[in-house]
């Protein structure tokens, strides 16, 4: 009866702590949506004055949209795993927005980028950063495997490559990568905001 007592006990402070857990995450990720949500929208009067990019604790640099998927998550500055905890991580070296080369995006296939299951060829891709909505559209998809590291190389035109694990449904580390191409439509942003 005592080692059931104990263990009851045990599991009790274990489904509390990761009660509390889930938690923070949550808090953490409803953060970071907040903030992408306000990149790129007009500043209202009232509105607080944009911090400095390099300043911003959070990472957050912008925001994906996919509308046809219903995908909408925040752009962070990196892909490391608190990063990718908190939206969809930009794979340093690689372009920005609206910029020469090709712009490497890096998501969880269970969380942000679970939609990418549905992603089509001419669906719209949108960025969106301090300086406005860049437009993208896709091309195509290919499932490679970890170490094929060129569908991120420069190529003749300013793409998008959005990486994720495959397959979506696989338990554990996923073996391949599912990788979305796109291209940019046009180099100038729709508008030029501020953020907030």
């Amino acid at each position: 009866m005592r080692v059931l007592a104990h263990a009851e006990r045990l599991l009790w402070a274990a489904g509390a702590l990761s009660l509390g857990y889930c938690l923070v995450v949550g808090v953490q990720v409803r953060g970071s949506q907040n903030i992408a949500a306000g990149i790129g929208r007009p500043q209202q009067a009232g509105d607080v004055a944009p911090q400095n990019d390099a300043s911003r604790a959070d990472g957050v640099i912008g925001r994906i949209e996919i509308p046809a998927l219903a995908l909408s998550a925040p752009i962070t500055s990196d892909y490391d795993v608190n990063s990718l905890r908190l939206g969809v991580g930009h794979i340093p070296g690689t372009a920005v927005p609206g910029g020469l080369g090709t712009v490497g995006l890096a998501g969880h296939r269970d969380s942000f980028f679970r939609p990418l299951r549905r992603v089509t060829p001419k669906m719209e891709i949108r960025l969106v950063d301090k300086s406005g909505t860049y437009h993208y559209v896709v091309d195509s998809t290919e499932i490679v495997s970890p170490d094929r590291v060129e569908v991120l190389d420069i190529v003749a035109r300013p793409e998008l490559a959005l990486i994720t694990c495959f397959p979506f449904d696989y338990v554990g580390a996923a073996p391949r990568r599912f990788i979305v191409h796109a291209h940019l439509l046009s180099a100038s942003p729709d508008g030029v905001f501020a953020i907030h």
